[in-house]
């Protein structure tokens, strides 16, 4: 079987640039190693910033569940500050059912000419010793073995991309995370997001609560593995039972999620003719822990170079999707943030929550963290000298976790 693009893995990344190779004529080939499309998943909502997001939902019709401008942050103590952002949050269906984000994208690529090929096992590659570039990608689907031979390949494998190990790709590992949680009805209102912040109960993580637009919810703890002492779900019941006006808010539910996923950085997102994209890139925010948004953008950019680079006869185009990599997901800052926040304890949080709230009174802080202006940064100094010394503490920690 020859192809233009073999895109290996249905998930976000991979469903999005099957979509897109199809869109844009390639023939293109989609394999997914399970015998459905989601199966890993257990039905939630995944959130992501629209940082680039809109206009490649709009471009290929992506599925989402609701895009909201409000994010509401609690403290430990109780306190809490909502930020009115200019820039949205979409919420997403992920799992196995049909309208799940990766099964939808992943059929709208079928009507495109996609061809789909389920439980497909990778069971060897072989390797163009001139070019260095894979050639030929032998596959297993019950007891057929399929030859497929691709000009470009779209590794949207995930973080264990044997990919990696048939190119001698050897990624950086920067830490593990899990998250665990419920999936039901009407947990919140769906006009903004909860994000509850517990530095003695979650070191190092977080809790959310998202609501869809057709009333679909979900609850999740999201923990760094090398803080965690028990099982993700114990620290999901035990902040349920310190707090039980969250508690009561998760009363319709259908079932539960878990997951994990690796932080890792590689030295490079394409070799020779294959490109990796979403988390077999290692793209996933090391802050919040998004995943979202770089599977979407890395799976669109991905097949978009790859169709420039077929269209133009040019592989060389394909070190475009480097480049685009590197500059939209350029995470230096995003590992110093995450440092800052694990350092702090739950008066630093209840500090922070207390400061946002004095500065929204003086200025609009969304536009203060877009557009920095003199007045905002003026209101932004008197409300740091206003809480010394504990935000003096924090401004410690701040250019600790930046320069050390």
């Amino acid at each position: 079987m020859k192809c233009d693009v073999l895109v290996i893995g249905a998930g976000p990344a991979g469903s999005v640039a099957a979509l897109y190779s199809a869109k844009h004529g390639l023939n293109t080939v989609l394999i997914e190693k399970d015998n459905r499309i989601g199966a890993r998943t257990n039905t939630r909502i995944d959130s992501s910033p629209d940082f680039g997001l809109t206009e490649i939902i709009n471009e290929l019709g992506l599925k989402t569940e609701n895009l909201v401008y409000n994010s509401k942050w609690h403290s430990p103590f109780g306190s809490s500050f909502t930020l009115h952002s200019k820039t949205g949050e979409y919420y997403f269906k992920r799992g196995s059912a049909p309208d799940s984000f990766e099964c939808s994208t992943a059929y709208n690529s079928m009507k495109s000419c996609c061809e789909l090929i389920l439980d497909a096992k990778i069971k060897s590659v072989s390797i163009n010793k001139k070019r260095r570039s894979i050639n030929e990608v032998m596959i297993s689907q019950s007891s057929n073995k399929i030859m497929i031979k691709p000009k470009i390949i779209i590794d949207a494998t995930g973080e264990n991309s044997p990919f990696l190990r048939f190119l001698r790709i050897t990624k950086r590992e920067y830490k593990k995370g899990e998250i665990f949680g419920m999936t039901g009805k009407d947990f919140v209102s769906p006009d903004a997001s909860e994000i509850y912040f517990d530095a003695a109960l979650i070191k190092g993580g977080y809790f959310y609560l998202v609501t869809g637009k057709n009333g679909i919810s979900s609850a999740a703890v999201v923990l760094d593995s090398a803080k965690m002492q028990k099982t993700a779900d114990k620290y999901f019941y035990e902040y349920l039972r310190r707090n039980r006006a969250v508690a009561e808010k998760i009363r319709y539910v259908d079932h539960s999620f878990y997951g994990k996923t690796n932080l890792f950085t590689l030295p490079e997102h394409v070799n020779k003719n294959v490109l990796f994209a979403g988390d077999a890139a290692g793209l996933i925010d090391p802050l919040m822990g998004y995943g979202m948004l770089p599977a979407i953008v890395s799976g669109y950019y991905a097949a978009k170079y790859s169709v420039e680079a077929l269209e133009k006869g040019d592989y060389e185009m394909l070190k475009k999707y480097e480049w685009e990599v590197r500059k939209r997901f350029n995470r230096r800052m995003s590992y110093a943030f995450r440092r800052i926040f694990e350092s702090l304890d739950n008066k630093d949080l209840d500090m922070l929550i207390k400061m946002a709230n004095e500065l929204e009174d003086r200025t609009d802080v969304d536009d203060l963290m877009v557009h920095p202006s003199i007045g905002g940064v003026f209101h932004a100094l008197n409300v740091f000298f206003d809480n010394l010394p504990g935000s003096g503490r924090l401004l410690a920690k701040g250019f600790k976790g930046i320069f050390i």
